[in-house]
Parts: C-alpha cells; sequence; structure tokens
C-alpha cells in the first residue's frame, strides 16, 4: 500500500490531536500491545446530513505499538462539539490504514456531493510522525513500522490532504495538528524524528500546531490533552469569531497552563473573514 494520496477530495479542515496519554506500566515504561481490539472499531455518522459543513472526525487509542489513553476521548468530545455547531460528522474510533483509506475515501466522495466552498473538518487524535520534513498521521496497526519505509507505507501524509484542499477548495480550509505528545518509537529501533515539521499554509488556508515544530506536547491529567481541551472550550464559545481570535485564545490558554512550556502556534493565509456561525 503506498501512501494515502490518490483521493480526490474537496474542502478539510484538519484537526491532528495526538500523540497522547501513552499507557506506561508500573515501572513507567510504555506497553507495547500486540494485537488490536478490533471489537472498539467504530464507523458512524452524527448531525444534520443535509448541513453543507462536513466532518470526518478519527481517534486512535488502542494501537498496536505504544497505546495512547485520550483519543477516541478527544474524538468523541469534537464529535460533539461540532455536532451543536452544525456539522454533519462521520466518526471514527480505533481504525487500521485500512479503515482510514476507507473513511477518508468515502468522506471525499461525500464532500464532493456538497456545493463548492462548503466547510469541511476532518480531526484526527492518535500518533503522527515526521519524516523528510513531511508529517504522518498513524494508523493503530503500527507493530510492523520498523522505519520510515514501513511508516510511508501505512500511514497518511498530512501534507498530501492539504494539498488536495488546496487543489479541491475554492472556500476556506483550516489544518490543525495538534501532535505529537510524545513519539511512539522513541528509545527503541523504530526511531523517528520528534515532534512535526511545520507547513505553511496555501492561499485562503489556516495551519494550526499545538505546539512549536519539533517539539512535543503537554498531556493532561483528565481525559484530554491540554491543547484539545482549550480547543474544545474555544470552539464551544466560537460563534460569530474570526477563526484568527479561537485560535489566539487557545494558543494563551495553553501558554497560561503550561508555563509557556509548550506555545501553541498557528498561520493564516485566509483571502476573506471566517467566523463559525458567520461573521457579524
Amino acid at each position: 500500500m503506498v501512501v494515502k494520496h490518490i483521493f480526490k477530495l474537496l474542502p478539510l479542515v484538519l484537526f491532528v490531536s495526538g500523540c497522547n496519554g501513552v499507557i506506561p506500566d508500573k515501572g513507567g515504561n510504555i506497553q507495547v500491545e500486540t494485537g488490536r481490539d478490533v471489537s472498539r472499531t467504530e464507523i458512524s455518522r452524527h448531525g444534520d446530513p443535509n448541513s453543507t459543513q462536513k466532518a470526518l472526525v478519527i481517534g486512535n487509542s488502542t494501537y498496536e505499538y505504544s497505546p495512547l489513553r485520550n483519543p477516541v476521548n478527544d474524538a468523541r468530545a469534537m464529535t460533539t462539539q461540532l455536532v451543536k455547531m452544525g456539522f454533519d460528522v462521520t466518526q471514527a474510533t480505533d481504525i487500521n490504514d485500512d479503515d482510514m483509506t476507507k473513511a477518508v475515501k468515502t468522506f471525499g466522495e461525500l464532500l464532493s456531493k456538497t456545493p463548492n466552498g462548503s466547510v469541511a473538518l476532518f480531526y484526527f487524535s492518535g500518533h503522527g510522525a515526521q519524516v523528510d520534513g513531511r508529517n504522518f498521521l498513524i494508523p493503530t496497526n503500527n507493530n510492523d513500522v520498523h522505519g520510515e519505509t514501513e511508516l510511508k507505507k501505512v500511514a497518511l501524509d498530512a501534507q498530501t490532504i492539504l494539498a488536495m484542499m488546496e487543489q479541491n477548495n475554492a472556500g476556506m480550509n483550516f489544518m490543525i495538528l495538534d501532535a505529537c505528545r510524545n513519539n511512539p518509537y522513541q528509545g527503541s529501533e523504530k526511531n523517528l524524528s520528534r515532534g512535526l515539521a511545520r507547513v505553511e499554509p496555501p492561499r485562503g488556508a489556516l495551519v494550526a500546531f499545538a505546539t512549536a515544530s519539533g517539539e512535543i506536547a503537554k498531556d493532561g491529567d483528565g481525559l484530554h490533552g491540554v491543547y484539545t481541551e482549550h480547543l474544545l472550550q474555544a470552539l464551544s464559545n466560537a460563534q460569530h469569531k474570526r477563526i484568527e481570535d479561537v485560535f489566539m485564545n487557545v494558543r494563551n490558554a495553553v501558554s497560561s497552563e503550561t508555563a509557556e512550556k509548550q506555545k501553541p502556534w498557528y498561520r493564516a493565509s485566509l483571502t476573506k473573514p471566517f467566523c463559525f456561525g458567520g461573521c457579524r
């Protein structure tokens, strides 16, 4: 399987939330699981199917290698919040590379039926890694990823999705990366680059990171990572606010809570104002 760059997609807002809540054993080491709990796999649809705001929300927790605590919680909370904001949401949790490919392809087909300029949102919570300046979103079947070659075969290339957005959507495109809270392969032969690489937004897009490029984001003590927790709070109060102000609020809240140890970053190349629910 090649990296997923073949799908014809319309606009996406890409929220990448990970790599949060690594589950340690009693000695503080990362647990390594050899099997995936397929009973937790779920793909469901929520909200108004006639809405012109479409979202695909993915949360992966039960990784074969280095499972995570919070991504499924993040995905479900994001689904709830986005439905309140009027989105038609497809939610997928604990999915492998084939399921991720199918979910993205199906979402692209759904978007192709919506009017040009419609808002589309893609949210991912789970492990992420960078190779040669490219950011990859990792599916649950990651136990056989021993390096760059295997990673590229199973993971989604975030920059490829952004390029698809630019090519296929004349409206607003947003990419928000809340990754990576740790390197899932750190300290092993599966050693990939720390954190994610910075992405420059194309015209009409906004790109946001949970922390500076090459750094890791702080995990929270509750159900969500620090960035995701504040993102959810900001979105709950985002009605009629400019998108840049929403992410400025998230940045300030996370920086304050972490005593400047985690400083979210975003950059916009928007051609007109955008507000959830419309600008006044």
